[in-house]
């Protein structure tokens, strides 16, 4: 994978920042939005792994239930008792993969991934002064890693505050209920709706997850 280009003018904001900040963003700009989060707890922190272990897992989980995922994520992990080291994945085969539940195409997108990271590590453990633009760009080059969960690698692992994952059917499920959005709406009418709560919309999306709950 070629390096990473600063190439966008969107402004990278630094992940320095906190929920109480976040909140009083949230009361002055959307009093609506405010009012439904004072009943929620902040959501809890979550353990910060490296970028490829992280890829890998996201990988591992598509299109399987929060259970399933973690049972097979435990099953593979497992086989690599030293360490998850993309060197070592690299070379696994197929067979040893789905003995612990890993589909075909799942072996092979891992396989890109391992690839991917040989080539260049920087390319995804030292990207904390490009724009989140640009790492979705280079990341979805690899197989297996669309927009939506290298979004989901930048809002937990490396914690940038401005993230709005539209594709998310959670996220959207939960402003029709608490924004009075129409079901189903235009992705576009959500986006719009969000741009208010920037530079802050991680916090926004965990809170409507939080939501649901």
């Amino acid at each position: 994978m070629a390096n990473i280009k600063a190439t966008s003018t969107v402004r990278n904001y630094d992940a320095d920042w906190s929920w109480d900040e976040a909140r009083l963003h949230f009361k002055t700009a959307d009093p609506p939005f405010h009012h439904v989060l004072q009943r929620l707890n902040n959501p809890k922190e979550v353990d910060i792994k490296p970028a490829f272990e992280s890829l890998a897992r996201a990988i591992v989980g598509q299109q399987l239930s929060t259970k399933a995922a973690h049972t097979i994520w435990s099953r593979f992990s497992a086989l690599y008792p030293e360490g998850m080291q993309p060197e070592v994945v690299l070379h696994a085969s197929a067979e040893v993969h789905r003995g612990v539940g890993i589909s075909g195409q799942k072996h092979r997108y891992i396989t890109d991934l391992s690839r991917h990271y040989l080539e260049d590590p920087e390319a995804f453990d030292a990207v904390e002064g490009y724009s989140d633009a640009d790492i979705i760009s280079s990341w979805t080059k690899v197989k297996g890693l669309g927009q939506w969960t290298v979004q989901m690698h930048l809002m937990f692992q490396l914690q940038r505050p401005d993230v709005f994952p539209v594709d998310d059917l959670g996220v959207r499920r939960a402003m029709e209920l608490a924004l009075d959005i129409a079901k189903d709406s235009p992705k576009s009418v959500y986006e719009k709706r969000a741009l208010v709560w920037s530079p802050f919309r991680t916090a926004a999306s965990r809170f409507l997850w939080e939501s649901l709950n």
